[in-house]
């Protein structure tokens, strides 16, 4: 699996790192330099096995693969998705899914066979066997206790055989046949008193046998035979006296037999034999005179026999044939002279056979020949120039073909399954051009295919029926995979160790990580939380899987590079830590030895590690500044960075964590290899529990360093918002106190901070992000300041 992947990760940024080194101060310093080129999640779609429903080994005992649950009859209702399964392989079961593994269950097992799943209102209804029954209606409301048969239409065994269930505005149409009238038309609310026959055409036991039942604007249209005009159009209402036949298009017994029911703008087209004209296209608007021929495109009683109609932005596409060209592609506005071929996918008299025609976002995707290639994939705009063969997917010649069907839209691509003579019939995908038209997986290796099958589109999810080649026939579906977020640039200014896992904000959403040296196919990491660097540029590359079993790719490289150590500073005082009528700010957890990497004074202290406190949510600062032995005036630790745009931390150009002295001078220390002399940076400030802030104008880093000061100018304040910047206490500025909750990158105080003081209240001799005034404890003193600042925010991006 993974190196069926591989070939959709490629690339790698690089960035000159080249930089005078400062001869008074200089460490060894680590910039990752990260890139991620997997194919967006926004367009980007992977198979994926739903769920193996059928887990039991195939009976003929092959260990490799199973017998498969057969899914069938793939249907949306009301945005699930509905299938009959064998999960077992012989009983049916009635299933349904979210598109998640865990979301994909069995609603009951059928007592037999069942087919024709409908979505009718807030009902499935399907047809089911049952011993004693036979075939009859059956509805499901997606419980077990919901699903029940509707009526027993033919009592005994014989059963009714419902058929053509069709929707209209939520009440379900079909034809079945009882012992006193035959097969007629029939409805149902999903009630036994309320599952009727609409009409009995031909009164007793003959039967009209009604066929192709389709919903034009709420009104049932289909074709029945009264038994004295011949299988014509007819509608209905829903009542008796409502039924009626449309027009007898075929004078006398003889019957037009209309075929392809289409909707089109409220009206309805279809093929029909006048007995003049031969099979032509037709239109109705439910009336006799508005029933009428569109044009007789083979003139005379030749049949033109127009199918595969299709809807294409308020125009009709079809295949038909006019005695000259053979079978091509044509378009109709509803009128003769509107009515025209749009092009000879084969010029002459041979069949360009256009097949399968689908609109997928206003154009025609079809499958044609044009003589030379064979069946293949096309697309048309309606104008000659515009019809075109996509593809030639199955190269060597006519009667090489993909035969591409099945065509679905999903996020702006075609997919459809076609056989490239070398993998079976397997999926593909295509953008409408020959580059963007592409195998998606080959699914089961070999020339077999995968079978697929059922393929349907269910709230921008792709669904469909496959054979892998070792489960047998499941439920597959198509999904995005999430890709691995990490950042742009990282700076670390440390020997190592490093740890990978952290500099992918989203790590914990994938499982089975495999870290790996060098490329896809080197040495897999088997600690790759702690690596050390052992030259001047190492790629390393991990690929994981969502707990669906997409999955995604990263690649990261690491260079060394010698820079200076100190490049700045800055002046920041935190609300809570001030000490009022002092000026300077409290160091009690530093007295207390709470800070990262001390050992508490009291024996109930709990000890912090030796890291600074950015490198988990929502920072994923992978920085490894560390210390044990703080000197006295050190109050806590600050995260700095650099940007170039003050509303943007896109253009973030360095990060550092960095001790801040009591007096709220903190210097900073890392490696700038982006930052530039004589160059403008807004300075950002973010603390464990405080409200971010941005300098409102830039600093101009000079002389490989950089200075600003806080206390003396108000931060960053969009204004479009009713945003905050500091707080003003005793002619200072300082950062607002209590946004202990960094639910993103912190700037905000509300209720979910509070609910973290709740949790802790109490506990002393923690470091605690909860303990806004910094002494050491989460007590009260810390809810009054929560309380003063709730509802504040800084309006600042970090």
């Amino acid at each position: 699996m993974e190196q069926l992947f591989r070939t959709f990760f490629i690339g790698l940024f690089s960035l000159n790192t080249g930089r005078k080194a400062h001869a008074q101060s200089v460490v060894a310093c680590f910039l990752f330099f990260i890139s991620f080129l997997a194919i967006s999640a926004a367009k980007a779609q992977f198979p994926l096995l739903l769920e193996d429903i059928n887990v039991q080994a195939d009976p003929a005992g092959l260990l490799t693969t199973s017998s498969g649950s057969d899914p069938r009859f793939l249907t949306n209702h009301n945005g699930v998705l509905y299938f009959t399964a064998k999960q077992n392989g012989t009983t049916v079961g009635l299933w349904k899914s979210t598109g998640k593994s865990a979301g994909t269950v069995k609603i009951a097992d059928l007592p037999g066979t069942a087919y024709g799943l409908t979505s009718a209102g807030n009902l499935l209804y399907f047809t089911a066997d049952q011993s004693s029954y036979g075939f009859e209606l059956w509805k499901s409301d997606g419980t077990a206790a919901g699903t029940v048969r509707v009526k027993d239409i033919y009592p005994g065994s014989v059963g009714s055989a419902p058929g053509g269930l069709t929707n209209v505005n939520g009440t379900l149409y079909f034809v079945a046949t009882d012992a006193t009238r035959g097969s007629e038309l029939w409805k149902s609310n999903g009630t036994d008193a309320g599952t009727v026959i609409v009409k009995d055409i031909i009164v007793g036991t003959a039967e009209s046998n009604p066929q192709n039942l389709t919903n034009i604007n709420g009104t049932l249209y289909f074709v029945a035979n009264d038994g004295t005009n011949g299988y014509e159009l007819w509608k209905s209402n829903g009542t008796a006296a409502g039924t009626v036949l449309v027009k007898d298009i075929n004078s006398g017994p003889a019957s037009s037999s209309p075929q392809s029911l289409t909707n089109m703008n409220g009206v309805l087209y279809f093929t029909a034999d006048n007995g003049v004209n031969g099979y032509e296209l037709w239109k109705s608007d439910g009336t006799t005179n508005g029933t009428v021929l569109v044009r007789d495109i083979w003139s005379g009683s030749f049949n033109s026999m127009p199918h595969f109609l299709t809807n294409v932005n308020g125009i009709l596409y079809f295949s038909a044939n006019d005695g000259v060209r053979g079978i091509e592609l044509w378009k109709s506005t509803g009128v003769a002279a509107g009515t025209s071929l749009v092009a000879e996918t084969q010029i002459g008299s041979a069949s360009g056979d256009p097949r399968f025609l689908k609109n997928i976002k206003g154009t025609l995707y079809f499958s044609a020949t044009n003589g030379i290639t064979g069946q293949e994939l096309w697309k048309s705009d309606g104008t000659v120039a515009g019809t075109v063969m996509v593809k030639n997917i199955r190269p060597g010649g006519e009667g090489s073909n993909s035969a591409p069907f099945m065509f679905n839209d999903l996020k702006g691509n075609v997919y459809f399954v076609a056989n490239d003579g070398t993998s079976g019939q397997e999926l593909w995908k295509s953008d409408g051009k020959e580059t963007g038209t592409t195998p998606v997986l080959e699914l089961k290796a070999g020339g077999d295919g995968s079978a697929i099958s059922n393929m349907i589109s269910v709230v921008d999810t792709i669904y469909f029926t496959a054979d892998d080649g070792k489960k047998g026939a499941e439920i597959w579906k198509l999904e995005s995979c999430l890709p691995l977020k990490v950042p742009s640039d990282t700076t670390i200014c440390h020997t190592g160790p490093i740890s990978l896992p952290l500099m992918v904000a989203n790590y914990s959403s994938f499982v089975n990580p495999i870290w790996r040296k060098g490329s896809f196919d080197g040495p897999i990491l088997s600690t790759p939380t702690n690596v050390i660097l052992d030259a001047t540029k190492t790629d390393f590359y991990v690929t994981a899987q969502l707990s669906t079993g997409c999955i995604s790719s990263a690649q990261l490289t690491v260079r060394t590079i010698s820079l200076p150590e100190s490049v700045g500073s800055i002046r920041v005082l935190l609300e809570g830590a001030y000490r009022y009528g002092i000026g300077t700010m409290t160091t009690k957890l530093n007295e207390q030895g709470l800070l990262p990497g001390q050992t508490p004074t009291s024996p109930l202290g709990l000890k912090t590690p030796s890291k600074q406190p950015y490198s988990g949510f929502p920072w994923y600062y992978n920085g490894n500044e560390a210390i044990s032995t703080y000197e006295s005036n050190i109050t806590d630790w600050v995260l700095v960075s650099l940007r170039t745009d003050r509303a943007d931390p896109v253009t973030t150009v360095f990060k550092a964590a960095a001790q801040l002295q009591s007096d709220g001078v903190s210097v900073v220390t890392g490696c700038p290899s982006r930052l530039r002399e004589f160059t403008n940076y807004y300075v950002a400030v973010e603390h464990r529990n405080h409200v971010g802030i941005v300098s409102s104008t830039p600093t101009l880093f000079i002389n490989g360093g950089f200075f600003y000061d806080f206390t003396i100018n108000q931060s960053y304040i969009p204004s479009n918002m009713p945003a905050i910047g500091q707080k003003v206490t005793e002619n200072r500025y300082m950062m607002y106190a209590g946004d202990f909750q960094k639910v993103t990158t912190g700037n905000e105080v509300n209720a979910n901070d509070i609910s973290v003081w709740q949790r802790d209240n109490g506990l002393f001799a923690r470091y605690l992000s909860s303990d806004a005034n910094m002494d050491g404890e989460v007590n009260a003193l810390d809810k009054i300041l929560w309380a003063v600042n709730n509802g504040l925010f800084s309006g600042v991006r970090f």
